[in-house]
């Protein structure tokens, strides 16, 4: 965490979320800010290739991501308004190579440091979101849902659901792996409490069901925690949403109504704007091949979609490059990293859940995104060599 090209990465993904932040509350200042962002990931990106060169030595399957890069590039100049699209390939594409460079130059210190090191990193940045609600935002007094009407000054309850998922769970990581001082341990212990209810109050349901998910992982897996301290953070979980629950048109009763409209209506955007394009895919089974073109919503819109984009970061990929790209972008970004994950992380980061769940709900392909730099960070930093070596390991000593 010394490592300047480290804290320079770090740096990059806090300006997204000042970017966010401002997008909320300065109108025109967007604009500079934007510029601002553009001109640091250049100079960041130039820093790294000084010291890392175009090296990915110690990356594995990167053949497969830089396929990806060049076919989303290229791909972009289907669109229906090819600079448009060209221009936010660009902003997938340079901001994605910074990435790859700096995960390969920091794999140096080992795939296990940089994990928890990145956690923890994630952590610092994304406390912004939360931090933000408890002093400036809103309040907790009789605040039992805010989504859509209730919102803080910086963020929206999205923003609440994801940062507060992305503060818990590198909590998981830091608070065991990293050598925090006491002060700062409690202060985090004193905290997730209040980060749980923020994100049940967000009704924020990618992030609700990602921490479900690890939660249940980490009850079941987990071999650190003595059974007691499981028992504690049960009943602690259980009481806050018995809490929030209990009160009247809490986010628990918006979500449970929420839900059981968009099932009986059909009305739910992401699942209308996939039946817009499957039936634009039928009628044109070349698409199935290269795509309707990368950041291209013409055929959504055209047959029936209702939200301006698809809102889901793989079927930007499906939809705009084709079954092809999509199956290799899935095994880079999916596959691979939850084999590792399975075999060898599962203990020491659940992190990956959120990394591959938020992304179904959400465009984050480009890299002024809510979760652009964490996600193929970490996805990248899954794909490292280091981890596949250490899993044919501990399979060839199973074996014997």
């Amino acid at each position: 965490m010394r490592d300047n090209v480290f804290r320079v990465l770090t740096f990059n993904m806090m300006l997204v979320l000042i970017g966010y932040a401002m997008g909320t509350t300065q109108g025109q200042a967007v604009t500079e800010m934007t510029i601002f962002k553009g001109v640091v990931l250049f100079f960041s990106f130039l820093y790294v290739l000084y010291k890392n060169t175009i090296s990915t030595q110690f990356i594995k399957n990167i053949g497969a991501i830089y396929f990806i890069i060049v076919s989303v590039f290229v791909l972009s100049f289907l669109s229906e308004d090819p600079f448009k699209s060209i221009y936010r390939g660009l902003t997938f594409v340079y901001p994605l190579l910074y990435i790859i460079y700096s995960i390969n130059y920091l794999l140096r210190y080992g795939a296990a440091n940089l994990m928890i090191a990145l956690s923890c990193s994630i952590l610092l940045v994304y406390s912004i979101v939360p931090i933000s609600f408890f002093l400036v935002g809103g309040s907790l007094i009789e605040t039992y849902n805010i989504y859509g009407y209730q919102e803080g000054n910086y963020f929206v309850s999205n923003h609440y659901g994801w940062g507060s998922t992305m503060f818990i769970l590198c909590a998981f990581s830091v608070l065991r792996f990293y050598p925090l001082k006491f002060f700062y341990k409690l202060v985090i212990y004193i905290f997730l409490p209040f980060v749980f209810y923020l994100l049940i109050i967000s009704a924020n349901r990618a992030g609700l069901l990602s921490v479900f998910i690890a939660f249940i992982l980490f009850i079941k897996k987990d071999q650190f925690v003595g059974y007691y301290t499981k028992l504690l953070i049960i009943l602690s979980v259980v009481l806050i949403i018995l809490f929030v629950a209990l009160q009247k048109d809490s986010a628990i009763d918006f979500l449970l109504e929420k839900n059981e409209n968009q099932i009986e209506s059909g009305t739910e955007g992401r699942l209308i704007g996939t039946a817009a394009m499957l039936k634009s895919f039928e009628r044109n089974p070349v698409y199935w091949l290269i795509g309707v073109g990368m950041f291209n919503y013409d055929e959504l819109h055209l047959n029936g979609g209702i939200l301006r984009s698809y809102h889901n970061s793989y079927w930007e990929i499906l939809f705009g490059s084709g079954i092809i790209v999509f199956f290799i972008f899935l095994s880079f970004m999916v596959f691979h990293p939850l084999k590792i994950f399975w075999k060898t992380t599962l203990t020491y980061s659940l992190l990956i859940i959120p990394l591959i769940i938020i992304p179904l709900f959400e465009g984050n392909l480009t890299a002024g995104q809510f979760l652009f730099f964490p996600w193929f960070s970490y996805m990248i930093l899954m794909n490292a060599k280091e981890f596949d070596f250490v899993r044919q390991q501990k399979k060839l000593n199973s074996n014997t």
